[in-house]
């Protein structure tokens, strides 16, 4: 397996810790467990912290379509060497900083994190070419 396909599986672990271990506590802080049980039509959306962890997950979903047709288009051309490797790597470490720094709420941080994330996607772009 190349460097570049592991980390989308690496992202796709990310996304998936999200969407339950940090999510899963918001949910049952500010809504309770006995409502998580049911379809959940009636609650209000998630504040705070447990906003941030959606707002997290869902870039963070968002991005992987842009980076894993990328990756994929790559490994479909049979490119892959050092530079499309460090892009995925700098897309890698950039996605996990940006959510750790959003569920804590640093706003500059992030959003240099989410355009580390842009340019190790173009990075390996820029090798299709």
């Amino acid at each position: 397996m190349t460097i570049e396909l592991w980390t989308l599986l690496m992202v796709c672990a990310l996304a998936l810790f999200l969407s339950s271990v940090p999510l899963f506590r918001a949910m049952r802080q500010q809504w309770g467990f006995k409502a998580m049980l049911g379809n959940r039509e009636d609650l209000t959306p998630l504040t705070g912290w447990g906003g941030r962890v959606v707002r997290a997950y869902g870039n963070t979903v968002d991005n992987i379509v842009f980076f894993g047709a990328v990756v994929i288009a790559a490994h479909l051309a049979d490119v892959s060497n050092e530079i499309t490797a460090a892009g995925a790597l700098t897309f890698l470490a950039c996605r996990f900083i940006y959510a750790i720094v959003y569920m804590l709420g640093v706003p500059v941080v992030r959003t240099v994190a989410y355009l580390g994330g842009v340019i190790g996607t173009l990075i390996i772009a820029s090798q299709l070419l």
